[in-house]
Order: structure tokens, then sequence, then C-alpha cells
């Protein structure tokens, strides 16, 4: 699936995300949102460790990029509130 590419400033640079790319990998449907638990979950653990994807219903590896998306999710969480 070919994601849109979004640009936004952050911390007074500007980048570029792939919109929807983090809901896709986790398999989060549209319109619910990521819970920060989650994400919590998943920067606690290593690269290469499991863990219980409830969104898949199943058992899903950490990536590198997985880690790095999640990041970036998190941040963009939390400058919303």
């Amino acid at each position: 699936m070919p994601y849109k590419k979004e640009t936004i400033k952050l911390g007074g640079e500007k980048i570029s995300i792939k919109k929807g790319a983090l809901r896709s990998m986790l398999g989060v449907p549209e319109g619910r949102d990521i819970s920060m638990s989650l994400l919590n979950k998943i920067m606690g653990l290593d690269v290469g460790e499991s863990f219980r994807n409830p969104y898949k219903k199943k058992e899903q590896k950490v990536t590198k990029l997985l880690k790095s998306r999640v990041s970036l999710g998190r941040t963009l969480k939390r400058m919303k509130k």
C-alpha cells in the first residue's frame, strides 16, 4: 500500500512522514486510536522480541522500523494533548 507522505514541523525542523504507516503495521482499524499503553509496551522491548498485538490478535515481532515509528507516534501523541 503506497502511503501518503506528509511534512510536519517538529521542534523547529521539518520532517517527512508516511501517514498511516504505524497504524498499518499494527493493524489498527481506521477511526480507532492507538493506545499509549501499547506504544509504551513496544518501546520497552528490544528489537527481535515479540509482543501480543491486541489488534491483530497474534504475536508480532519488534523491528527497528516499528520502534522508530512508535517513538515518533508517542512524541506526536504527547504533543497533541
